[in-house]
């Protein structure tokens, strides 16, 4: 038990996977003991966005020109972060307390976007850093390559 405290002391944000590879104990045995005997419990972090002024103009144009267009529209967006920067949308903390820290971020760190969307009437192509491609699907092998697009 004191082995699991230290490491979630350490670390708050590992996950009973690592922690019992880390200890060489079985990963049920570290999720008893966080829940049972720390009585500590994984809390999912809220990812908020500051909205500044000039924002919110531009966005509210953006939902009226889209409640007017009566056609769906089904896409997927990726974002791939040149510095190596993951997604936190899974990422759990480990505490006895809900977390109420906030955690500053670079908003406009240099990315790659993917996009792809289906119609009724067209596939949309992708558009990727402004050029525009032919309809392309996107495959693990091809990521790569478009990490390496400059900016």
């Amino acid at each position: 038990m004191t082995r699991v405290r230290e490491t979630y002391t350490r670390s708050a944000k590992k996950s009973t996977t690592h922690a019992s590879l880390e200890l060489q104990v079985p990963q049920k045995t570290v999720w008893n003991i966080l829940r049972k005997r720390l009585l500590m419990f994984p809390y999912r972090l809220q990812l908020l966005q500051n909205l500044p002024e000039n924002d919110k103009t531009p966005r509210h144009s953006f939902c009226m020109d889209m409640q007017q267009q009566n056609e769906g529209v089904f896409g997927d967006e990726s974002t791939f972060h040149i510095s190596g920067t993951m997604n936190k949308y899974n990422l759990r903390i480990w505490g006895t307390e809900n977390p109420t820290a906030v955690v500053e971020r670079v908003r406009d760190s240099p990315k790659v976007n993917v996009f792809y969307a289906v119609s009724r009437k067209m596939v949309y192509p992708c558009n990727l850093q402004g050029v525009l491609f032919k309809p392309c699907k996107f495959l693990g092998h091809a990521i790569k390559t478009l990490l390496s697009v400059k900016l």
